[in-house]
């Protein structure tokens, strides 16, 4: 990743910065749906460079700043956050276009993470992948306990099915970039993006 854009989220009195994160996101995901669809083979991945990781009964911070970043200047050109993010104006600042800076040292990857929480929901999903009855799928998890995330999130509602999640992003550093995919929220289970 050699070039980057960043976004500083300017909260309001009347607007603070968790009501902004879900509609700046969703405007994102849509940009990257498109040139993703576009131009599959140039990965727009993002970062977070203010991420804190909660602890115990404490979420984590996501802060107010936001990169995106890709390997050339005309790619995001091509994903035109501007265009993306003209209702929110008054909320979203972006920068120009920028190369990343020499001599990185740290590389992060930002996933997804989801927690292990509805019993009924991961029932579901066994029930559908192993072909056996919702039952059977309930009684092979009895006992189990729900997984609570400690890492930051942003509240999102799905587009296709309308139904509201929260995005939770884990942060891992590494000393290389690593190269790989990027989801249509920015994110990658493998690939890195510069930390400076």
């Amino acid at each position: 990743m050699k070039y980057y854009q960043e976004l500083t989220l300017l909260p309001q009195a009347e607007v603070g910065m968790y009501a902004i994160w879900p509609k700046l996101y969703t405007q994102l995901h849509l940009a990257l749906v498109e040139i993703q669809n576009a131009y599959p083979d140039q990965p727009v991945g993002v970062s977070f460079p203010q991420y804190k990781l909660g602890q115990e009964n404490i979420s984590g911070f996501i802060g107010n700043k936001l990169r995106i970043f890709a390997l050339d200047e005309a790619t995001l050109a091509q994903l035109d956050l501007a265009k993306w993010l003209r209702r929110l104006n008054d909320y979203v600042h972006i920068t120009q276009a920028r190369a990343v800076p020499e001599n990185i040292k740290r590389y992060y990857c930002f996933s997804r993470v989801q927690a292990k929480s509805n019993v009924h929901r991961l029932a579901r999903r066994k029930a559908s992948r192993k072909d056996i009855s919702l039952e059977q799928a309930l009684m092979s998890l009895e006992g189990f306990k729900e997984q609570k995330l400690h890492q930051p999130f942003i509240n999102l509602g799905s587009l296709s099915r309308g139904e509201r999640f929260q995005l939770f992003i884990e942060r891992e550093e590494f000393s290389q970039p690593m190269s790989g995919v990027f989801t249509s929220y920015g994110l990658s289970s493998v690939a890195t993006v510069p930390d400076f």
